[in-house]
């Protein structure tokens, strides 16, 4: 079979989707698929640490003129710095910087659904050479962004070809411009009417779109949540071991809205504790100030995905912040639960579907996202630390990995694609 991905995000990018669709289409490779993917040609980044399978060819096309002189004045590209570094004072960002955000909050509004969509004449044009040159079995759509939507709406009215559309969020979320919430609705429609396929990563979110939207059979949904890597990645040389603490890791975003740490800083100032250190790797610094007082904090900024992993590895327990949205979830958990780590979930409503993957897992700890619940939940935690019975048994671990790796959602990828192509 031969699959044709439209993913405008791809590495050495390292959004959700990117890493998402990298491990599938690695999933599918390796099970004899040929995959072809039409994504960003990005300069601007170091080159990402691990090859695609032989079974995947790339189609990098130009960003398009707003994104390729952000890259070109971004220069070449400079390796990650994983230096730890503590909290230190907010610094204003440069002119230069703040230009640049202006620029692009302005684009935002001017194309839609975003500036990503200044990509589509280019990649239409290669699209439509690469329908010509190969016969493809299928096409899926990678979302977000939109973009990549917009392509597959071309191919869909251009070609007899089943489309697929992976659905990470939906169009009409929360979290997007009030003025065209009437716009993201309507788009939103469109593309689950037109879809051969729509993949989501919780039935939940199919539940909402079935209630959104009219007349739509529950049989054009199928979930495949996201997943975690089959092998725990080593990285040597970083030092982020704290001997003699409990070593508390979280990686990935805060965000004031949906996914805010304030409530756990005041846990950590309730309790002050000796005891703890916690490791914060992603874009967070903008949420230092929440922990101003508090000791043995410590900042990574943005960290390489497999360091990223290493580092969950190094931990004694990992912590999780449910979003507000019941329809969402950190796609991170899945990683959390194949280190064998103990897990310290805070729940983002009280529909949070996080808590349902937790309920029968070793070391896991669930409470509300409220101060004095988890000052509670981390007394506990640091009596069994003490006591030697924090983490999980081998055999959960493996049995975890078996139930939530990419290989298992690459294996399902590939049924529901045969099925389609054979209907």
């Amino acid at each position: 079979m031969r699959v044709l991905l439209l993913a405008y995000e791809w590495p050495p990018l390292t959004a959700a989707q990117a890493l998402r669709w990298y491990y599938l289409a690695n999933g599918l490779a390796q099970r004899g698929m040929s995959v072809h993917v039409l994504c960003l040609d990005i300069t601007s980044l170091p080159p990402y640490a691990a090859p695609s399978h032989p079974g995947i060819t790339e189609h990098r096309v130009w960003p398009g003129p707003f994104i390729g002189l952000a890259q070109k004045l971004a220069g070449a590209p400079r390796p990650a710095d994983s230096a730890a570094q503590m909290i230190t004072p907010r610094v204003s960002p440069s002119w230069l910087t703040r230009a640049y955000k202006g620029a692009r909050h302005f684009l935002d509004r001017m194309l839609y659904p975003d500036v990503r969509t200044e990509w589509y004449p280019f990649a239409r044009r290669r699209l439509a050479q690469l329908l010509r040159q190969h016969s493809f079995d299928v096409v899926i759509s990678s979302h977000e962004p939109g973009v990549d939507l917009l392509l597959g709406l071309w191919v869909q009215k251009h070609t007899n070809l089943p489309w697929v559309v992976d659905l990470a969020d939906p169009l009409c979320a929360p979290y997007a411009p009030r003025w065209r919430r009437w716009l993201d609705a309507w788009f939103e429609g469109l593309i689950l009417r037109r879809a051969d396929k729509v993949i989501l990563t919780t039935g939940v979110l199919r539940d909402v779109l079935m209630q959104r939207h009219a007349r739509l059979s529950v049989e054009k949904f199928a979930t495949i949540a996201q997943g975690a890597p089959d092998e725990v990645a080593t990285v040597t040389g970083q030092n982020w071991a704290w001997p003699g603490k409990l070593h508390i890791v979280f990686t990935g975003n805060f965000y004031e809205a949906f996914r805010n740490p304030a409530e756990f800083a005041k846990a950590l100032l309730l309790l002050d504790s000796q005891y703890i250190v916690l490791t914060i790797a992603g874009d967070n610094l903008r949420f230092a100030g929440l922990f101003e007082g508090i000791k043995n904090v410590r900042f990574l900024g943005r960290v390489d995905h497999f360091e990223c992993l290493a580092l969950q590895g190094m931990a004694d327990v990992l912590l999780n912040i449910g979003n507000s949205q019941s329809y969402q979830l950190p796609g991170k958990i899945y990683e959390y639960l194949v280190t064998g780590k103990a897990i310290l979930h805070l729940r983002g409503s009280a529909l949070d579907p996080t808590e349902d993957i937790l309920k029968d897992v070793e070391s896991s700890y669930v409470v509300d996202n409220e101060r004095k619940p988890i000052s509670a939940a981390l007394r506990n935690i640091i009596e069994c630390w003490q006591q030697g019975r924090l983490g999980m048994s081998d055999g959960s671990i493996e049995d975890l990995k078996a139930l939530h790796g990419w290989s298992a959602r690459a294996e399902a990828l590939q049924r529901l694609l045969a099925g389609l192509v054979k209907h």
